[in-house]
């Protein structure tokens, strides 16, 4: 060992694994008590949260801070949009840059040209990628502008236009999208079910021409439209933090807009303004109950738009839920338009990589449709919908025994192995973890997810952290419960609580969390050793670190269970660990070996110390 801070993953990991079960879940009617009153008490003092220090994980996408300045016109005659349009982003310190293009095989969106400061720049186009040189040098920032083409399909599908009614999505080029080690992600391949696409959240500012008389629902409202050239219009749209931005428009659409609360209206189109009445029926059941389980949006406008028969299924875009006409037979609206409304918080607001982690906003929102379900129409018909999803997972389960949640979309054999695992077993995660903690701790959980990732693409490990921090604690579910079999069960929230410390009669907080595992509580030593007043080095001829304090020079090393204080060997009952690249020891290293005095009361969660010299034993209250 070179540093007190010295990296050991395996070791966190090994550590977690052997004590993780001292968290298990059937403890939980204790524990949930005590959150409920540690939150009720956090909730009298507002914006304190003692063990809400952890900073939020990074996203799955680097954030390049993208700014699109668009000016687009669709060409109905044609049936294509021509476009022009810069983007302004951070250096992405490679020797490439990367556009990504989300068109079809058989209908090309053609890149005329790309430029840099003026000068033109060589481009090399893939199946869903356009590849430059890097023009930024040392800038930090720069900005290219593109210039391209995009015929539109005369079909019913995500992107195209059917009966008049025009579906404009994925219809510009992006920019590519890198992990947080800075590798650009490649765009994975398409299969006939899903949404693979990669994006990343920017800021735009879009003026999109199209004929007069043609109205528009977007991914930010209705835009600002004035008339052109006789016969045409144009509408300026300012977007902020979108994942993508789609419009969908038509002559026939009679639009209505719904102020569902003083910070958010939702547009509602269709051809039919019976469909609209019903639509606002539905909307006004969906939204409250939502932002009730979720948190309110964090987004001022959103649409709902209705598209023609025979056109895709249903879907979701940057504030946007869409939905074809047929689904009014045998009321299958009253299913899918609270599920596409519910991706406006999870595929929307918080992001994930489609391709491999589809579960998490698809189970998320299929559990959605569930609570909605109970809030319209009571238990009965949502737990009918429950079981529904019970009996997808046992047919999964005999079926497919050996499939996992975390499945890439393209590894999938069938489109019902896809549903069955992504929707049904995701929805049957979620609320196994809400049967486990109480709907008030998973509202309080989802909550934070939305603060913390709103704009972010997050994995299961993110999922994780929010449960961790919402429950004052270091929590697993979500990334073993991913990597399960489906012949396995979902399993139990595992928790190592966190543990407030009392040094002589005041609260103090370390920013790595003292917590009770392994059958006992663990404290990091530099920074609560330091607070006591112990001095605390590393001996390089001993190869151990050195603390002295309280009359005394003791001796420890990582990994083992032993203290030598004044030449004698000490069993401290438990070995030092590590986490977070921090030395962890026991409760007993305060209470045994520097004797101070020491109380743990497990059922409150709180270790109280004095730093002064006493009889060296662990009391332990009720």
């Amino acid at each position: 060992m070179k540093t007190l801070q010295k990296t050991s993953l395996l070791v966190c990991i090994t550590i977690l694994v052997m004590f993780g079960s001292i968290g298990i879940i059937s403890y939980w009617p204790q524990i949930s008590g005590f959150f409920q009153t540690s939150q009720a008490t956090v909730a009298e003092q507002p914006g304190v949260d003692p063990f809400s220090y952890d900073p939020p994980l990074p996203s799955l996408v680097k954030d390049l801070h993208p700014v699109y300045n668009i000016q687009a016109e669709l060409h109905t005659s044609e049936a294509k949009i021509t476009g022009k349009m810069t983007i302004e982003f951070d250096n992405p310190g490679t020797a490439d840059v990367r556009l990504f293009v989300y068109d079809y095989l058989w209908n090309k969106l053609a890149v005329k040209s790309i430029r840099y400061k003026d000068k033109p720049l060589a481009f090399e186009r893939g199946l869903s990628t356009v590849k430059l040189a890097n023009p930024l040098g040392s800038e930090l920032r720069g900005t290219i502008a593109i210039e391209f083409e995009n015929p539109v399909p005369r079909r019913g599908t995500r992107f195209g236009v059917k009966d008049d009614i025009w579906t404009l999505t994925t219809w510009y080029p992006m920019l590519g999208a890198q992990n947080q080690q800075g590798k650009w992600y490649d765009p994975p391949q398409r299969v006939d079910f899903g949404d693979p696409f990669v994006y990343h959240y920017a800021d735009y500012n879009v003026s999109f021409v199209s004929p007069k008389g043609y109205n528009w629902v977007s991914s930010w409202g209705r835009g600002n439209a004035k008339a052109i050239d006789g016969s045409k219009q144009q509408i300026h749209y300012e977007g902020k933090k979108l994942l993508n931005f789609a419009l969908i428009g038509s002559p026939l659409y009679q639009v209505e807009t719904v102020q569902i609360t003083p910070n958010l209206s939702v547009d509602i189109a269709s051809v039919d303004k019976g469909n609209i009445e019903r639509i606002k029926a539905i909307a006004g059941s969906v939204f409250p109950t939502y932002t009730d389980w979720y948190g309110p949006l964090p987004y001022p406008h959103v649409a709902i738009a209705e598209t023609s028969t025979g056109t895709t299924y249903a879907m979701e875009y940057a504030n946007l839920a869409v939905f074809k006409r047929d689904m009014y037979q045998r009321n299958l609206i009253d299913h899918w338009l609270p599920h596409e409304i519910a991706h406006l918080w999870w595929y929307n607001s918080v992001a994930t990589l489609e391709a491999s982690h589809g579960w998490l906003d698809e189970g998320l929102v299929e559990l959605s449709v569930y609570h909605y379900l109970q809030n319209r129409y009571g238990a009965q018909s949502a737990t009918t919908l429950l079981e529904e999803y019970s009996h997808d997972a046992r047919r999964l389960q005999e079926r497919y025994p050996d499939g996992k949640l975390d499945k890439p979309l393209q590894k999938f054999a069938t489109e019902e192995e896809f549903h069955w695992t992504w929707y049904s077993r995701g929805a049957l995660l979620f609320d196994h973890l809400r049967k486990q903690i109480g709907d008030d701790a998973y509202k309080r959980f989802l909550h934070r997810v939305q603060q913390n990732y709103h704009g972010s693409v997050i994995g299961a490990e993110h999922l994780d952290q929010a449960l961790g921090q919402t429950l004052q604690g270091e929590a697993s579910y979500f990334v073993t419960a991913t990597k399960k079999s489906n012949r396995e069960g979902m399993g139990t929230v595992q928790l190592e609580p966190y543990i407030t410390t009392v040094i002589n009669n005041m609260s103090y907080y370390p920013s790595i969390s003292a917590r009770a595992t392994g059958g006992t509580v663990y404290f990091p030593l530099r920074e609560l050793g330091e607070k006591m007043g112990l001095a605390i080095s590393w001996d390089k001829e001993k190869q151990m670190i050195r603390i002295t304090g309280n009359g005394y020079e003791v001796y420890v090393k990582e990994r083992e269970r032993f203290a030598i204080r004044d030449g004698k060997k000490l069993d401290l009952g438990h070995p030092l660990m590590e986490i977070k690249e921090r030395t962890m020891v026991p409760l007993s290293f305060f209470a045994t070996i520097l004797e101070f005095d020491t109380q743990y009361n497990p059922d409150e969660r709180t270790v109280k110390i004095q730093t002064r010299r006493s009889s060296g034993k662990v009391s332990e209250t009720k």
